[in-house]
């Protein structure tokens, strides 16, 4: 926990089946648990970039590879920063009958483990390797090999855990602290791990990197953006992603752990061609899931605090959100108001008691 000109709901009940897991218990932000990646622990000497020369999985059962940006409320409200490498098809219509069992995960560049977060009870672990000064990749839902702790040096290749017995994917996530997503408003809002969080495709070594990016689709096919997006803010617009104004930006009720998530929503984008609106919503204001606006409706990009009140007419696409009207206005450049109308036909005239206010 982590489309084509429509998105059909039966193809995202598919995926939220397929992806139960890796949605719901993925981190929003690197966990406080070990060394942080702007630490530097172990002597580490090399700075910048690593090269990743090594898959995660055998390329014989690393059927698929997705961008990032999923969205997967209520775990990923805001479009994930991680991708997640498929080791069963989830979209053969015969899930049920794949291969579930346990494959080799292999460390892609050599590094030291710096974290280790056990995310369930039954083992189902995230570790993160760290190779420079401010580099680090990190898979999650695998269970480690024994001996394979926060100081453990392992060099690319190492099989250093196994899938779980879950189909049908893991996280690989890529985190490099000399890159700052333009698209973060506030960027006080993300811990290291999404606030530097790149596509760990362009890190690997060729023919390794087009061999992935050969096996990047969805179920509608491949998308216009191998790499994926997670970063739709635009200051002054509507556009990107905002937190309740209880909110703060760290302690025990922070933007991006689980406390903050239902209190969380991102007016951005499809992640299959990256140009259709989409409204997740984490809670608060109704159920978690992901709308669709009506066709003709404002582009959240286009709507700043001149545009006045806006009526959404939205669609669920996932989750359990009832069809309805959401209305939004900009306040000021970092502050709105939002109201939904579950299963409203009319537009509503104007807000009541309960519309609810957001801030970057």
């Amino acid at each position: 926990m982590r489309f084509a000109a429509s998105i059909h709901a039966t193809r995202l009940f598919a995926i939220s089946l397929a992806s139960a897991y890796a949605l719901a218990a993925c981190g929003n932000g690197r966990d406080t648990t070990g060394p942080q990646s702007n630490d530097n622990p172990y002597g580490l000497t090399a700075t910048g970039a690593g090269v990743l020369s090594v898959l995660p999985l055998d390329s014989s059962t690393l059927m698929i590879a997705t961008p990032l940006g999923a969205l997967g409320p209520p775990g990923h409200v805001l479009p994930t920063d991680h991708v997640y490498l498929y080791f069963v098809d989830p979209w053969n219509g015969q899930q049920q009958l794949n291969d579930c069992s346990a494959r080799a995960v292999r460390a892609a560049g050599s590094g030291v483990i710096s974290l280790v977060y056990v995310t369930e009870t039954a083992g189902d672990t995230k570790v993160d390797i760290q190779m420079t000064k401010t580099f680090h990749y990190y898979y999650d839902h695998v269970r480690l090999q024994p001996g394979m702790v926060v100081g453990t040096h392992v060099s690319a290749g190492d099989t250093i855990a196994y899938t779980m017995g879950r189909c049908p994917s893991m996280d690989l996530g890529v985190i490099d602290n000399d890159v700052t997503p333009a698209g973060f408003v506030n960027t006080a809002r993300y811990g290291p791990s999404t606030g530097h969080a790149v596509s760990p495709y362009k890190y690997f070594a060729e023919p390794l990197r087009n061999w992935l990016y050969s096996r990047v689709r969805l179920q509608d096919g491949v998308p216009a953006n191998k790499d994926g997006r997670i970063d739709y803010g635009v200051r002054g617009k509507l556009a990107g992603d905002w937190f309740h104004e209880s909110l703060s930006t760290s302690g025990a009720t922070n933007s991006m752990g689980p406390d903050g998530w239902p209190k969380t929503i991102a007016f951005v984008y499809d992640w299959f061609n990256n140009t259709l609106p989409r409204i997740s919503i984490g809670g608060t204001i109704t159920d978690a899931g992901v709308l669709r606006i009506a066709p003709g409706d404002p582009d959240p990009a286009t709507v700043t605090v001149s545009s006045g009140l806006i009526a959404y007419k939205t669609t669920m696409t996932l989750g359990r959100i009832v069809d309805g009207w959401m209305l939004v206005q900009m306040l000021s450049d970092e502050r709105i108001r939002v109201q939904y109308f579950s299963g409203a036909t009319e537009r509503p005239a104007g807000f009541s008691g309960d519309a609810q206010v957001y801030v970057r």
